[in-house]
């Protein structure tokens, strides 16, 4: 029997950063509960993969290649998913959470009457039991869940749920028999459009970020010249990209990046929940807004209530000087 199931996500048949943290996370819970790890990919022309995830410490790669598996689609992808969780009947099934992880984690969870929970900021398994964490309540409450006795559990992994580390082991990789019908097919991607990332905003040390309160295309150059004063990346809330002033590749929040720099500049960023999630980590942040009750405050260290119009520029001609 399999304890620990992890669903890889790929990304142009290549594994995703956040699925590698989910197999390291996976194999931490696995030795602390002396568990089987096993892992599962699904696409088409992926023989390179297995010998890729085997670096990162599975006991078992199943391996689901087929070509009408291309693309993700609920009802084929579940189907297959669902097929193997049935036969290796394991405890805990993890799936990154990005989009697609949380809607597919969502269908196959339905579909094997399991219990689910997205988004986990944490995982750790002690006293025999798994324990898994997720922010709430507008960010404000960290929310324990614990399965009950035997019960099964589906559950998506929020980026930063661990550091990726290198485990080599002697994997075994099985090869699925993919079985299809037509009502397992009765839709298809017509197209498929990926935009190339040009910035790795993970990896940044310092960001300063723009929010709506930015106000215009113009009022984004200041953000740009801070960030180039100070040596650090760009960032963006989701309403900054929505009206074309920055692109997704710099949006920061829930359907966006999560990053960790030792410094956050926050430029009228309100703090919606679904930016803070993104950012929260952050060592140190600063935040700047006219608004002295705006949530970014809650969570800032330094507080400026101002005009970025006049902050920034000020900042950015210490900074230069």
């Amino acid at each position: 029997m399999s304890d620990i199931l992890v669903y890889i996500e790929l990304l142009e048949n290549e594994i995703t950063d956040v699925g590698l943290q989910c197999l390291t996370k996976g194999r931490e819970l696995a030795d602390k509960s002396g568990s089987k790890l096993c892992c599962v990919v699904i696409g088409s022309n992926i023989a390179s993969v297995p010998e890729k995830l085997a670096c990162y410490g599975p006991d078992t790669i199943f391996v689901a290649d087929d070509a009408r598996l291309k693309n993700y689609l609920a009802t084929p992808y579940k189907k297959v998913l669902a097929d193997l969780i049935n036969k290796l009947s394991p405890k805990f099934i993890f799936f990154p959470a990005s989009t697609l992880g949380n809607d597919f984690a969502a269908t196959v969870s339905s579909e094997i009457k399991a219990a689910c929970i997205l988004d986990c900021k944490k995982a750790d398994y002690r006293a025999n039991a798994l324990t898994l964490k997720r922010l709430e309540f507008d960010g404000k409450v960290l929310t324990n869940f614990t399965p009950q006795n035997e019960s099964r559990v589906v559950a998506t992994l929020k980026d930063g749920i661990a550091d990726v580390k290198e485990d080599k082991r002697s994997a075994e990789v099985v090869n699925l028999d993919v079985v299809l019908n037509e009502n397992d097919l009765v839709s298809k991607v017509i197209n498929r459009e990926i935009a190339k990332k040009t910035v790795n905003l993970k990896a940044a040390k310092i960001i300063v970020t723009a929010g709506a309160g930015v106000g215009s295309r113009n009022n984004f150059k200041l953000i740009e010249d801070l960030a180039t004063a100070i040596g650090g990346e760009i960032g963006a809330t989701r309403p900054v990209v929505d009206a074309g002033w920055a692109s997704h590749d710099r949006q920061i929040g829930q359907t966006g990046t999560t990053v960790k720099p030792d410094l956050y500049i926050a430029c009228g960023v309100s703090g919606a929940v679904q930016h803070r999630v993104g950012m929260m980590d952050a060592r140190t942040v600063i935040a700047i807004n006219t608004d002295p009750s705006a949530p970014i405050f809650r969570i800032a260290n330094y507080n400026i209530v101002g005009d970025l119009n006049v902050v920034v520029p000020k900042l950015t001609k210490l900074i230069t000087r």
